[in-house]
């Protein structure tokens, strides 16, 4: 199969100011790494700005989006991020259940404090607004940290160091702000099934457009993403031959991707929910459907033949704004989950959902 030719998007990335997360990360003693990455994942290495070696990888990469089938079409193969796959390299579990829609009604001020394990009332007294959005300021996170810190309340120094990671790295919306949806999501601690969504939704919707501009996703995320399917050999990967990416991605073949991961072979991984023969997600700002089914070999399982059409077909792209109904069934389907073959009723105790 060959890659289909078009002509180039020029895509841009989130000029991420990751000094100010860097600060609170350096108040964190070696005695405490472990505390945060038992009870956030290991989502610290997203803390990263990508240089242009590695700009210049995605940029490639995302001009073999393949719109129709949902995935990066190369020489003679499909690659494209899986659930499963953003949560190993994450480091977080993921749930089956209902994720992070707009129509959830926003958190109450007191999980907010809970989760950060602050004062009752502070969040009430520092939430602020930015681009129309509410949220907190970046300074208000990496000020309070440092407080924490002295205090030696370490559980709230990693608590605001991961919301920041999620409000600035993850799900950024404002430079320097943390907004309400990024908190939400925080506190539901399901990020990957958003992330996806977000990154899915924004690529598609520039691609579709043919005018490229920002793609609302975490670089250094798919960055990972990426190098970890490539092939492994200083030959490939040296940063110095940044130009020549896209001489080196057209004539990959599907013997020379790394497949899997060890940590993800073999696994179950969702492959349709409720009525959707593919996976609805849902992102920050639009919905759309992706196509695990094309993908099963980043899972080890072997493609013994040729999906059918019934299951690559687009099942729902539309934005968030103006369309909560669509929002609501395809958040409903999530209750309804398959398995590699096996249903699954999704159930989480911390969301509320109609």
């Amino acid at each position: 199969m060959e890659a289909p030719r078009k002509s180039n998007v020029t895509y841009q990335f989130f000029d991420t100011k990751i000094g100010p997360l860097r600060q609170i990360t350096a108040l964190i003693t070696p005695d405490h790494v472990g505390l945060f990455r038992d009870t956030y994942g290991n989502i610290l290495p997203m803390v990263e700005d990508l240089d242009a070696s590695q700009r210049s990888l995605i940029h490639t990469c995302l001009q073999f989006y393949d719109p129709q089938l949902r995935c990066f079409t190369f020489q003679d193969f499909q690659l494209a991020p899986l659930l499963e796959e953003y949560a190993m390299i994450l480091g977080v579990p993921l749930q089956h259940c209902v994720p992070f829609n707009s129509d959830m009604p926003p958190p109450e001020h007191k999980d907010i404090d809970k989760a950060l394990h602050l004062e009752v009332f502070l969040v009430k007294e520092n939430l602020s607004s930015k681009g129309g959005l509410s949220g907190f300021h970046l300074d208000f996170v990496v000020d309070k940290a440092e407080e924490c810190a002295a205090h030696r309340n370490w559980e709230a120094v990693c608590a605001l160091l991961a919301l920041g990671v999620y409000g600035i790295m993850l799900f950024a919306d404002e430079p320097k702000f943390v907004s309400m949806s990024a908190i939400h999501i925080f506190l539901l601690k399901n990020p990957v099934p958003t992330l996806l969504g977000y990154f899915y939704f924004s690529v598609h919707n520039k691609n579709e457009k043919r005018r490229g501009r920002l793609v609302r996703c975490c670089a250094p995320l798919f960055h990972k993403w990426l190098v970890g399917h490539l092939p492994n050999d200083d030959g490939f990967l040296n940063p110095h031959q940044a130009r020549n990416w896209a001489r080196r991605l057209v004539v990959l073949t599907a013997k020379d991707s790394r497949w899997c991961n060890q940590n993800t072979k073999g696994g179950d991984f969702v492959v349709r929910c409720g009525k959707y023969p593919n996976v609805p997600l849902l992102g920050m700002k639009g919905c759309i459907n992706y196509n695990p089914i094309l993908l099963r070999r980043q899972l080890g399982y072997a493609l013994t033949h040729a999906p059918k059409d019934q299951d690559l077909v687009e099942s729902l792209y539309f934005p968030v704004q103006d369309n909560l109904e669509l929002v609501k069934q395809a958040a409903g389907a999530w209750r309804n989950i398959q398995t590699k073959g096996v249903i699954v009723y999704g159930k989480c105790n911390n969301i509320s959902s109609s």
